[in-house]
């Protein structure tokens, strides 16, 4: 089995974890929520919150992944945010496109290798002022591969795809 491979199949076997994990710590609420999954090729879980609620504007204003609250929620383009404030909805509402994740929400890793790989949402880095998230399970850091590569031919790579996956 060639590395690729490899990776590949490891990543996958993760991706039915991190799906479980994701899915046992829900609210019966947030269960019972119609998906949205794939909603204009989005990443969207079950729950219809992207991020799995954690607040886009605090990724940049805190540096840091911080849960947001229901009660500040916003939806854009289909898709519902939550905020960890009224004024992080207010920053987010004067620029939206500076806070919604790049790709959609799927792990920049992934689109770079032409795939969409899910996120974990606390794995996340900020490039060229756009959120970027990363696949991170105990198997495979997809940040960790992003960092050990060339950061302008992944991004160049996944911007491609991207294109290809958005029409």
């Amino acid at each position: 089995m060639t590395r690729k491979t490899a990776v590949w199949a490891m990543m996958m076997i993760a991706m039915v974890g991190l799906t479980a994990a994701t899915f046992a710590g829900m609210s019966e609420t947030e269960k019972a929520t119609d998906s949205r999954a794939y909603l204009n090729s989005f990443n969207i879980p079950s729950t219809g919150v992207a991020l799995e609620g954690y607040c886009p504007v605090a990724y940049f204003a805190a540096g840091k992944a911080i849960r947001g609250k229901a009660e500040f929620a916003r939806d854009h383009d289909g898709v519902t945010y939550w905020f960890v404030s009224e004024d992080a909805r207010r920053l987010f509402d004067k620029d939206p496109a500076k806070y919604v994740p790049a790709y959609g929400g799927w792990c920049a890793f992934g689109m770079a290798v032409e795939d969409k790989f899910p996120v974990d949402p606390t794995n996340f880095k900020i490039v060229n002022g756009r959120l970027m998230l990363f696949l991170k399970n105990r198997n495979v850091d997809a940040l960790k591969l992003w960092n050990d590569g060339n950061e302008s031919e992944l991004t160049a790579k996944a911007d491609k795809f991207w294109k290809k996956v958005t029409g």
